[in-house]
């Protein structure tokens, strides 16, 4: 894939490196990589990525998609959405996102690989969700787009929403929680901790039943099991979470869904991507009826 820039009237007042930043949204590693392998080239040339442009110039660039560490495995994917630069699949609770210490074949990302492979291209993905948690897994189908997206997730300007089933019934209808976790010593939970990073949720009341309440949650940050553990220090534990709480309900999986993602595109005009993937079969089943929000 090649992307093609042209140099208009309002970035003369830019260098190229900062057109590169600015327009192209290019992170600073990136574009290290794409310069180390010859993957930049300015017409007319340039001397250095610090002098200015004339109106016109051009800059191309190739996108080349370079392999992955992934090994690909034929696996089933439930795709939410597909367009030229993202993929959006509905992971299962129980399955790992991405390959780690005694799960290097069995992951989404294994399975989405091979599935991209089959397209000549590779996969990068964006976020990840714990083995246990259901829902919206997003892939990039290039490093540059990966790239673009991680960045708005680091400014926290994806707004993510999660839907739980937890024990108890919450006094307030909505509220902030606002804890640092840290890695206990065990080295996998996570814990509260005066000591640990900044960590802040939302949560919301949509519905309850006997001794139980569904919560929408928004993750504002994005620190490891974060809902998991917020909502466990304030007595209300995710239903089916045998770490951060009581024994597994009517052995139920993890009652925590991926429920929707939103976040702009802006290399392509501040495209909108607004996904929402449906409650798994057993949430409704859990509730005894359907739950609508």
């Amino acid at each position: 894939m090649k992307l093609i820039y042209v140099v208009k009237k309002e970035d003369l007042n830019m260098t190229y490196k900062q057109i590169l930043q600015k327009r192209l949204f290019f992170s600073s590693t990136l574009m290290s990589r794409l310069k180390a392998h010859g993957q930049i080239r300015f017409i007319p040339p340039i001397y250095s990525i610090h002098q200015y442009p004339q109106e016109n110039a051009v800059i191309e660039v190739d996108l080349i998609s370079y392999k992955s560490n992934i090994v690909p495995v034929e696996g089933s994917i439930d795709i939410l959405y597909e367009d030229n630069f993202f993929l959006f699949v509905n992971k299962p609770s129980g399955l790992p996102s991405h390959p780690s210490k005694g799960h290097y074949f069995d992951t989404i990302a294994n399975y989405v690989e091979y599935y991209l492979n089959s397209k000549n291209l590779t996969s990068h993905i964006i976020n990840r969700l714990d083995k246990e948690t259901s829902g919206i897994v997003v892939f990039a189908k290039n490093s540059y787009f990966h790239s673009i997206v991680s960045y708005e997730f680091e400014k926290r300007r994806v707004d993510k929403t999660y839907i739980a089933i937890v024990h108890g019934r919450l006094t307030k209808k909505s509220g902030l929680i606002e804890k640092p976790i840290k890695r206990s010593d065990d080295g996998i939970k996570r814990e509260i901790h005066q000591d640990g990073s900044f960590a802040s949720t939302y949560y919301e009341v949509i519905d309850t039943f006997e001794n139980f309440s569904v919560l929408k949650l928004k993750p504002i940050t994005g620190r490891t099991h974060q809902l998991r553990v917020h909502l466990s220090s304030i007595g209300h534990p995710i239903v089916g979470d045998y770490i951060y709480g009581e024994e597994k309900t009517q052995n139920t999986p993890l009652l925590l869904h991926a429920y929707s993602i939103r976040f702009n595109f802006k290399l392509i005009n501040n495209k909108v991507y607004d996904i929402t993937s449906p409650l798994p079969h057993y949430f409704h089943e859990f509730a005894g009826r359907h739950l609508e929000f």
